[in-house]
Parts: structure tokens; sequence; C-alpha cells
């Protein structure tokens, strides 16, 4: 038999039938809605006046970042990412490393945004860092170039319950042209977008009608409980993907939804990190009850994890507090204390960079700290330390 033509266009991907539920169906799910709406509930009220809020933040925003390359099959050491936005990497950094930073710098951005102007087709494009006018751009989901979809490291102050200042871990590095400028032609002044790669794209895939289609469904979302509808939206992104290798990004919209309903004013929740922490994993669902049934179960669980590390970052900020107490007004022990806080995990010389000491005194502190602090890589160089 002589074989079949290659298809002229990409085969339409069935989206799941999420919003189409039935009295059944939602008495099936009303008991895994009540508890996962209860834990959300309950961790948002408990980051709405925190004193670790930021803290908390940002150990779940790099904890996220690696779970979503976890959920694709690849590992990402969270040291390494936090050396690595820091831009103190100990080796040169990897693929995987590059995509998790990509997806934590994407995050950070959501977290930031408007969630009703991100959810719209301009707001998507704009999130993953393409606009109408160059489409055709590869995303962050291709290769270091993604870096700048989320738009640049920002040296922002995180505050701390000391009454100091923490600056960001992150650091800028410039380089300068020394070369003389050539002339240019006028028609050279802009380039042109680059295309895409059609042995990684549909040639015919029209982004801009799929867009649309998903944005449509905003409002049959609307139509059913909040974590329901963002869990629907999320399951239409995954199985559609109108925007080509952008699949990851559903969680982040799926959050963005929950915020635009006001159902999580503090945070933006963490799905992939309730689908690490679910024991035992869950199965692959075969139809769209199961799937939501799952997704329930994956945001009560990140949410429980979630409200874990709150109460284990409380207690850790007692203990720094007591550590801190008698000192003297010109010690940087309560600086310390509030990166500490303020970081997953801190190396010398990122202490001596935020605290603008020698990194003979800033291990000389880590030294004063004592048992406080647990040394987490197992080495005797690069070594890095974290609360508990």
């Amino acid at each position: 038999m002589p074989p079949k033509p290659w298809p002229a266009g990409p085969t339409p991907v069935p989206t799941p039938d999420a919003f189409a539920l039935g009295a059944a169906a939602l008495a099936e799910l009303i008991g895994p809605l009540s508890a996962a709406d209860d834990a959300l509930a309950r961790l948002d009220e408990r980051l709405r006046n925190s004193s670790v809020r930021d803290g908390l933040i940002a150990r779940t925003d790099f904890a996220e970042a690696c779970a979503a390359l976890w959920a694709e099959g690849e590992l990402v050491q969270l040291e390494d990412l936090v050396l690595h936005d820091a831009g103190m990497d100990i080796r040169s950094p990897s693929h995987e490393l590059v995509q998790a930073h990509a997806y934590l710098r994407l995050r950070r951005k959501a977290a930031r945004g408007d969630p009703k102007t991100l959810l719209s087709p301009t707001g998507i494009l704009t999130l993953v860092g393409r606009t109408a006018a160059h489409r055709g751009a590869g995303d962050f989901a291709e290769g270091a170039g993604g870096l700048d979809a989320a738009g640049p490291p920002e040296p922002g102050r995180g505050s701390n319950s000391f009454g100091q200042e923490v600056t960001a871990q992150t650091t800028t590095l410039t380089a300068q042209n020394t070369a003389p400028a050539l002339p240019r032609r006028v028609d050279q002044t802009t380039a042109a977008a680059p295309s895409k790669d059609y042995f990684v794209y549909h040639e015919d895939w029209d982004e801009e009608a799929h867009l649309g289609a998903w944005c449509a469904s905003l409002g049959a979302a609307d139509r059913l409980p909040p974590i329901l509808g963002a869990l629907g939206l999320a399951l239409t992104w995954q199985a559609g993907e109108p925007l080509q290798r952008q699949a990851r990004i559903a969680p982040l919209l799926a959050g963005l939804y929950l915020r635009r309903c006001r159902r999580t004013n503090a945070h933006l929740v963490s799905f992939n990190l309730g689908l690490r922490s679910l024991r035992p994993p869950p199965r692959r669902a075969r139809t769209s009850l199961e799937q939501l049934r799952h997704g329930l179960a994956t945001v009560e669980a990140g949410a429980r994890e979630t409200l874990a590390q709150h109460d284990r970052l409380m207690l850790a900020r007692q203990v720094l507090e007591r550590k801190c107490r008698g000192r003297r007004e010109n010690s940087k022990m309560p600086r310390l204390a509030g990166l500490l806080l303020n970081s997953p995990l801190v190396s010398v010389p990122m202490i001596a960079q935020n605290l603008e000491i020698s990194q003979q005194a800033a291990q000389m502190l880590v030294e004063n700290m004592g048992s406080t602090l647990r040394e987490i890589t197992g080495r005797r160089r690069y070594r890095a330390w974290t609360i508990g």
C-alpha cells in the first residue's frame, strides 16, 4: 500500500469537556472541591498579614520552578537555581537549569501583573515575551533566548521583621562594546523578526484563532466554582496548546484566573508543587472528571505544603529573633537573619554581597549562627546554608 500523504495542516486537538459538568459529576466533585477550597482559603488568609510572606513566596517560587521541570521529567536542584538566579553559579548552567530559571522569572512576572490584563490575548503574548508584531519569534521553551521572556531581573528589595532592608540576590552583568560604531544604511536599522523553525512548529497553526477561542472559554469558566473553572482552563490550554511550545504556562494561567476571581489575593497558586507532594502520585487520568479530581487533590496538597512551610518559617523567625537579641547596634546579625528569611539558602559570597562585608566576615557570621543554620551541600567548598 502506498504511504499516506503528510497532512497539509495540524490535526485539531480535541479539547477536554471540562466545563460541561452535570449534576452527577458536580455531586462527585463536591467533597474534593470543598477540601481544596478550604485549604486554599486558609493559606491565603494566613499570608495576608504574615510577617514572613515575602520569604515564603520566594521559597515557593523557587520550589514551583523546580517542580515544573520535574513534571516534564527533568531534575533541577534548588540550590543550583538559587545560585543561578543570584548570578553566582559554581558551574556552567545546564539546559534544564536555564529552563527552570526562565519559568521562575515568568512566574514572578505573572505575580506582579494585573490578572485581568494578562488573561487577554495581548496579555498572554506579553507574558511569554511575544507581541503581535513578531509572533514568529521563539519562546523561552526553545533555549536560552527565552531568558528575556519574563523581562530583566528586577533588583528589588525585600523587607523583613528585623527593621532592615535586604537587597535582592540578582546581579546584572553589563558588557561594554568598545569597538567603533560602523556606519549603517537606513534600511538596516530595523532588524526583521526571526522566523519560526517549522521543524518544531506547525507551519499552518493559527495561533491568533486558537488563542481567541481559549480566551472565549473564560465565560464558561465563570459559570463554575473558581477552582473548577481554573482547572478547566488549564486542561483546555494543555490539550489545545493555543501558543505552540507553551503548554507549561497552563498552571500560571489557572493561578491568574483565581486571582482575577479574588479567590487568592496574597499569593499565586502552586500547582506543580502540589503535584510533586502528592503521595501516592496520581495515575494517568482518562476522563475529564478524573483530571478535575486529580487537579483538586493537587491544589489541596500544594496549599497544605505551603502552609506547613509557613509554620516552619515562623518558627525559624522566632529562633532568629532570640539569636539577634542583645547584639550591638552595628551588628550585621539582624541583616543576616533577614536575608535568611527572604532566601531559600545563602552562601558566603551571597552574604558578603548583600551585607557589603568581606567573605571572611561573612564566614564568621555563619559560624556565630551555630546550629541555627543547616549546611545542605555536603561539600567543603562552595557551601550553602539554610534555616533549620
